[in-house]
């Protein structure tokens, strides 16, 4: 066996700040609290979450401690990440991504002064866990107000908050006069006032490491060229589509995609399947089930909405995301009293998903709370 699995017991600590970093650890079970100077900074609670490799690659004491929240297990690989990538190679991609991801945001707090939990604070929407956080507050340098109105309404169901610059010197102004947690640029701004923007922002300690978005107008692959030969984070394609929009957002925020398909209405968690779905997207969706489930049941919410309606073919795709939803459930014993929103006229096939048989069907998500309310 290629690792151990340990348990812990509620505040029993998993690895200690100042240790020497060897080996890794993957969660299989229960939460987690990250802790720096003896002042919680973040919380584990997604199964598979990898922590601890950081210090282990590079060799380095561990920067933060880590213990248990609640019961918790832990398996712990005692080899260095080169061996295990040699043995287990399909988990390098991952491994990548999380070390690339954790890295953009330490350099960013080093910039701004920040510490972790500042950081997250100023880029998190409202939580699992329900807690207070500042607004997003995100920039957008674009000459056409209709642009800017449009991407204000693609953010109406978050805390969060689009500011409109016509010009690269008021923009410029802005963000010395504020902090943003992302600027997004058109690229048809006069003359080459967009890439002149982008390398400013750059240029500037303040600024350098905001995700920075750049405004397409879909087809135009001239652009699109000119804007990735500057370092653009991601892109947003014009004409603006929400879902597109929103899902470029979080990732560029390092936020869990998954959070603006969930919503609690009426104690009762609806989850609004996405109308268009990537690979990605199923991924982040999965992977925060089984603590989506879990926070909701310690909330005492016993009711569960499944809204397909928006899905314009139900594919593959679709009825594995609701399948696996369904399966996730049923480690819980399935707790829950569902109810299906859909149009379609196979609208009765979800009821043949294990755990859903005494699902009932609803044609909007209004008849849906309301009849789960009574």
């Amino acid at each position: 066996m290629i690792y151990e699995t340990k348990h812990f017991k509620p505040g029993e600590f998993i690895l200690r700040e100042g240790e020497v970093g060897k080996g890794f650890y993957i969660l299989d079970d229960g939460e987690l609290e990250v802790s720096r100077n003896e002042k919680v900074i973040n919380e584990i609670n997604l199964k598979g979450a990898m922590f601890g490799e950081l210090s282990e690659l590079l060799m380095t004491k561990r920067d933060a401690s880590i213990r248990a929240k609640t019961d918790a297990t832990v398996k712990f690989f005692d080899m260095g990440l080169q061996e295990f990538v040699e043995k287990n190679p399909r988990f390098a991609v991952k491994i990548i991504r999380n070390l690339g991801r954790r890295l953009c945001r330490m350099n960013a707090m080093t910039l701004r002064g920040n510490t972790r939990n500042d950081f997250l604070r100023s880029i998190t929407s409202i939580s699992d866990t329900q807690q207070e956080s500042r607004v997003v507050r995100i920039l957008v340098v674009e000459d056409k107000k209709m642009i800017i109105d449009q991407l204000k309404e693609c953010v109406l169901q978050t805390e969060w908050e689009i500011e409109g610059a016509e010009s690269a010197a008021e923009a410029l102004q802005l963000c010395r006069e504020h902090e943003y947690c992302a600027i997004a640029i058109s690229s048809t701004l006069q003359g080459d006032e967009s890439v002149n923007l982008r390398r400013k922002l750059k240029a500037n300690p303040k600024t350098s490491m905001t995700p920075v978005i750049g405004l397409l107008v879909k087809g135009d692959d001239n652009a699109l060229r000119i804007v990735s030969d500057c370092g653009f984070s991601n892109f947003i394609f014009k004409p603006i589509e929400k879902s597109a929009a929103l899902n470029v957002l979080y990732k560029v925020l390092s936020l869990d995609a998954s959070d603006q398909y969930f919503d609690v209405i009426e104690n009762i968690l609806c989850f609004i399947v996405p109308s268009k779905l990537t690979t990605s997207l199923i991924d982040e969706i999965k992977a925060s089930y089984a603590a989506r489930i879990r926070n909701t049941i310690n909330d005492g919410i016993e009711r569960l909405i499944i809204d397909v309606s928006k899905v314009k073919e139900i594919g593959e795709d679709s009825v594995e995301l609701v399948g696996d939803l369904a399966e996730e459930l049923e480690e819980f014993s399935n707790p829950f009293e569902i109810g299906f929103v859909s149009l379609s006229n196979d609208a009765n096939m979800w009821k043949n998903l294990d755990g859903c048989e005494e699902a009932e069907i609803f044609e909007t998500l209004e008849e849906a709370i309301a009849g789960l309310s009574n």
